[in-house]
């Protein structure tokens, strides 16, 4: 097989992090000069932020405000023992040692504490998904040699990591212990709700595996969702006579178009051989990540979506979860309160009402069933199992708006308004916020407004950034926003903007201000706070992948572009976690 281009490579991780371009319909009244129309919900509350901003970033290393560390944990390849295989600057561990040790390509993470007490802000368990691959840094030949074991490889370095880790002496550390594994394609997994044993997903050779995602979030019952929005990467053909039906090109999938070409070697990876194979993936996928027993469960209540980012809240004791795709807005909605529905074999996530959004120029919105006989799903759809294989076929049925490249959203702990970021390709986009009616969050009507939209210039109170790819808050009302400059930039704005960061913003006044930088060609992609705000988790995404419009590594030199975290002299950049912390112990942001 040929060596992959440049493009297959930023491609694959443009998905992991942002899926398409362009702003879409709901920017609409903004791109047609039409005047934007505010939201009727007040603002959040305000949290302060009084760190020392940073300045824009060039350099290959992490930035963080004066009085801050940031220490680097979990890179790829780091062994999930101390008696595991070593990681080897030349990407030489074969696939045998690989699923022993962190996967690459770090995008959304979690970090769940030991306990609610102070024990449990410096003991606790890391999850981290694996989102996509780069083949030119993840092989020693650059993945130029078209080989099973070149297929293991990828594979078994992607989907989920979980580590049990701890602060000690001034510094977070992995610890070995039973929980420590890995979740990849070929890893067990069940089915549940509505589709549990059907024919479109149980036959065959049965289930197997979860993808890589950027979706992360946690349920109010301590496990942990993530999506699988990287499907159309692992999935490929040879055969000249498939063609792609209307629901293969929803979900981006084609010929012969992956980055990876699994296909050759996995038959349950070829569209045309396996054509069911692709409904097994696409989930939400949950995730226990204190037992490393029970397989990871796909919950189909919640629609084939390929999410690009997962928050969860509740609405009168149910479950609610608010999800993203490429294009438009979700929700679910839990049928019972989720203390009665959690048992030992029935989940929250499993009965409910599954809704898309629908935003209107006017400031509000509403929330359309996808449930099938009601609205535009009495025809063309078989029945609900239908409707859920088919969620993005279902969303543009019923008329949702479209959006393109909708992040990760987040909930304030306090007001329960809700943020999402849309991103184009060329950098532009925003972040947007709404309240649900009645303050409920499984209100079926919401009032919206624009809370940020990406700037090139730095004033008192708006630092510049472009790019939002996800916002997150935490416990203290802070806002955090992650970009991916040098992917979804334009020239213009890459040379002055540099590299990717993290933002802070006081959700009352508006203020944001720069908190992070990274290394060069990296994408800020997930971030997690410690119980007590004093740790911030953030990870960083690919430095140095092919496709950076800083250039692209090689086989040869696959320090081309990054040599980040290590910078050794014979190594090659590595997507990892960073562990950020106040030098006095303080409350991050502040």
């Amino acid at each position: 097989m040929a060596h992959h281009t440049n493009d297959d490579a930023h491609l694959s991780r443009r998905a992991a992090l942002r899926t398409g371009a362009g702003l879409g319909t709901l920017a609409a009244a903004t791109l047609a000069g039409i005047p934007f129309s505010p939201a009727h919900a007040a603002p959040a509350d305000g949290a302060e932020v009084t760190f020392t901003p940073v300045p824009i970033g060039r350099d290959d290393g992490v930035t963080v405000p004066r009085g801050y560390t940031a220490q680097v944990i979990a890179p790829w390849g780091a062994p999930l023992h101390s008696f595991g295989p070593k990681w080897r600057p030349d990407a030489s561990n074969p696939s045998a040692e690989a699923r022993l040790q962190v996967g690459t390509g770090h995008s959304g993470l979690h970090y769940f504490p030991v306990n609610p007490s102070r024990d449990g802000a410096r003991s606790g368990l890391l999850v981290i998904n694996h989102a996509a691959a780069d083949p030119v840094l993840l092989h020693a030949d650059g993945g130029r040699a078209a080989t099973p074991e070149r297929t293991a490889k990828e594979m078994v370095s992607l989907g989920a990591t979980v580590l049990r880790v701890r602060f000690s002496n001034g510094r977070w550390q992995v610890v070995g212990a039973d929980v420590n594994r890995r979740i990849t394609p070929s890893s067990h997994v069940t089915f549940s709700g509505p589709l549990h044993g059907h024919d479109t997903i149980a036959g065959g050779a049965g289930a197997r595996g979860i993808l890589g995602g950027a979706a992360h979030a946690v349920t109010p019952w301590g496990t942990y969702l993530t999506g699988e929005n990287t499907l159309a990467d692992a999935f490929g053909t040879e055969d000249r006579g498939w063609r792609p039906s209307r629901i293969h090109r929803c979900y981006g999938l084609t010929d012969d178009r992956s980055p990876y070409g699994w296909h050759r070697h996995e038959p349950r990876f070829d569209l045309a051989a396996t054509p069911d194979e692709h409904y097994r993936f696409g989930w939400t996928v949950e995730i226990s990540p204190w037992d490393p027993v029970t397989p990871p469960v796909k919950r189909t209540a919640l629609g084939r979506l390929a999410l690009n980012g997962a928050a969860v809240t509740e609405s009168r004791g149910r479950a609610v979860v608010y999800m993203t795709d490429d294009a438009r807005v979700y929700k679910f909605v839990g049928e019972h309160p989720w203390r009665e529905a959690h048992t030992a074999t029935a989940s929250p996530l499993d009965e409910g009402t599954l809704y898309v959004a629908r935003f209107d120029r006017d400031g509000t919105g509403r929330w359309l069933r996808l449930e099938h006989g009601v609205d535009g799903l009495a025809e063309g759809f078989r029945d609900q199992a239908d409707v859920l294989l088919r969620t993005r076929e279902a969303a543009l049925a019923v008329g949702a708006a479209q959006l393109r490249a909708p992040g990760r959203p987040t909930v304030h702990p306090e007001t329960g308004e809700v943020y999402v970021p849309e991103a184009r390709a060329d950098g532009g986009g925003r972040v947007l916020a709404w309240t649900e009616g009645a303050g409920d969050a499984g209100a079926t009507v919401l009032s919206w407004r624009e809370f940020a939209r990406p700037d090139t210039a730095d004033d008192a109170d708006r630092a510049a950034f472009a790019a939002p790819g996800g916002v997150h808050f935490g416990d203290g009302g802070r806002l955090w926003i992650t970009t991916d400059v040098p992917r979804l930039g334009t020239d213009d704005q890459r040379a002055a903007l540099g590299n990717s960061a993290l933002l802070c913003a006081d959700p009352g006044s508006g203020r944001i201000r720069r908190f992070l930088t990274g290394p060069r060609g990296s994408g800020i992609s997930g971030v997690s706070t410690a119980p007590d705000q004093r740790t911030l988790f953030v990870t960083v995404m690919g430095p140095g992948w092919s496709g950076s419009p800083l250039g692209d590594p090689t086989a040869a030199d696959p320090r081309a572009v990054s040599n980040w975290p290590g910078h050794d002299r014979g190594g090659r950049p590595r997507s990892a976690v960073v562990a950020v912390r106040r030098e006095d112990g303080g409350i991050i942001g502040t």
